[in-house]
């Protein structure tokens, strides 16, 4: 499924053409087989149409399942990534106590300043081109801590362990970028997804009811239900984009922590 459906429609248009879409056609669908096929003749076969629908049901029902489950786990792998990076630098505040309240606060600013960049620029840091202001945000918080003379043992722990710290936080984005273009269904289980939804929509026309207008809101209703299982597969289907997706709400949760002082 294309990027853009997701990053640049609006969620609500995407679902009314699409929960709204799929029931009409499963409607006009209805009007052409009866008109060939008369409810009365397709009645006679409702025992064996049961059978085949509810075989096909049972594997969208799977289809379905992998696919919500394995876009959870994706939306939620995500998330750990950017509450992990949000934090990742936080433990340089307390370290760098070990300088003097003159050296916490520039390294205080600096945090502050990168989170906020990343809170500002979300939609930039996350595309696959180098995001400039983010990476001397980063080489200032480095520049800082390389500019220290450690005196102590602790002065000196801290400035090895902080080395450390900026380079997990670059991991950290790194990983995010990797996700945000990787994280979405392959091709075949998007190929599964629609020939499953197309066959049973396909199928549930082909029961005979004496009664049109149940009928044809009994298949209305199942077509809404299905139309609504893909709308959240195609909207969980990018992690960081979208409607349903991970927000920088981490990163200004981090940055409103440092700027009060807790």
């Amino acid at each position: 499924m294309e990027l853009w459906l997701v990053r640049d429609v609006p969620a609500w248009l995407v679902g009314l053409v699409v929960v709204a879409g799929l029931p009409a056609l499963t409607l006009a669908v209805d009007v052409l087989v009866h008109r060939g096929l008369p409810h009365e003749r397709l009645r006679r076969y409702n025992d064996v149409t049961g059978v085949i629908v509810a075989t096909v049901g049972v594997a969208y029902a799977i289809v379905i399942g992998l696919c919500v489950v394995s876009l959870w786990e994706g939306y939620k792998d995500a998330q750990d990534t950017v509450r992990s990076e949000a934090v990742s630098l936080t433990p340089l505040v307390a370290g760098s106590a070990v300088f003097g309240a003159d050296v916490q606060r520039s390294v205080v600013t600096e945090i502050v300043r990168y989170e906020q960049d990343i809170v500002d620029g979300w939609d930039e840091h996350l595309g696959a081109r180098p995001d400039g202001r983010r990476i001397a945000d980063l080489d200032r918080l480095t520049a800082v801590v390389a500019a220290l003379r450690p005196e102590t043992e602790a002065q000196r722990a801290f400035v090895q362990e902080a080395m450390g710290t900026i380079g997990r936080a670059e991991q950290f984005r790194q990983q995010a970028k990797t996700e945000a273009e990787e994280r979405q269904m392959s091709p075949v289980m998007w190929i599964g997804v629609l020939m499953a939804t197309g066959a049973l929509l396909f199928l549930c026309p082909f029961f005979g009811l004496d009664d049109p207008v149940v009928r044809r809101l009994l298949l209305g209703f199942a077509g809404a239900v299905i139309a609504t299982n893909l709308f959240l597969v195609i909207e969980m289907n990018f992690p960081y984009y979208g409607s349903f997706s991970v927000d920088p709400g981490a990163h200004r949760t981090v940055v409103e922590n440092l700027t009060s002082g807790r």
